[in-house]
């Protein structure tokens, strides 16, 4: 019956959310750009050497997997931000927060109107990635190569939805400190930013023939997710544990 509840509460913030021009086209921009860069990249790199393409591709979908879930992920920030910060602008906060909802209820509705959405286009994304990477390769009869490859699916597949999470709580958590949308958007910003950090470490493991450490992948990507699950536990019990109606309403 809880979830059923934080269902309705979702599937309305998720409604309103769309109806918003910049959240409903920013949704669809930023969840497409991660895939078509990545595509091209591939597309270019086979075309023009196909042999060296697929020796150089593993170690490219290394260092382009958090490019993909950074793209994918992003629009939690602006649901989740339209939902709480944006809710308070348009003067429908108020209301939401005087329904008989317990207060788990609506933070779960608040966290499933952004999860599901973004998780869904993280999803999307691998897969038309992944298809659109095997249609390139076949057509120049080069061996498939999995872009993303096992490293990046580990990494897209274990810290993506836990960084969801991560950047959800933190919007709850500045809901009642900020008036501004833009202002949400700024400090949500610094989670995401987390997934540079397997971008940029197997970068120093780059050999004379262009591949990376695939050891240093796995590595940096594991200390990724154990990073985003840290963080998305410490900011959801701090979403539960202080988030006031009280404090919100008289804003």
């Amino acid at each position: 019956m809880a979830l059923y509840k934080s269902m309705l509460v979702a599937k309305t913030d998720l409604r309103m959310a769309l109806k918003v021009s910049y959240v409903k086209y920013g949704l669809i921009g930023i969840a497409a750009l991660g895939p078509i860069m990545m595509i091209a990249i591939v597309g270019f790199m086979v075309l023009a050497d196909p042999l060296y393409a697929v020796f150089f591709l593993p170690s490219l979908s290394a260092l382009m997997s958090p490019m993909l879930g950074m793209m994918a992920i992003m629009p939690a920030a602006l649901i989740s931000a339209n939902a709480l910060v944006g809710e308070r602008e348009q003067n429908t906060l108020e209301p939401l927060l005087n329904t008989p909802l317990t207060d788990r209820e609506l933070l779960m509705g608040k966290l499933l109107s952004s999860f599901i959405p973004s998780f869904g286009l993280l999803l999307g994304s691998i897969l038309v990635t992944e298809i659109a990477t095997i249609i390139i390769l076949l057509s120049v009869g080069a061996p498939i190569v999995l872009v993303p490859g096992l490293p990046g699916l580990f990494l897209l597949l274990t810290a993506g939805p836990t960084m969801i999470i991560a950047i959800v709580s933190v919007m709850i958590l500045i809901s009642g400190k900020v008036k501004r949308v833009y202002e949400a958007y700024q400090t949500s910003g610094a989670s995401i930013l987390i997934f540079m950090i397997p971008m940029m470490l197997p970068i120093f493991t780059l050999e004379g023939s262009g591949a990376v450490d695939m050891n240093s992948v796995w590595v940096t990507n594991i200390i990724t997710f154990l990073i985003a699950l840290i963080l998305a536990a410490v900011t959801w019990a701090l979403a539960i544990r202080r988030f006031n109606r009280d404090t919100m309403i008289s804003m």
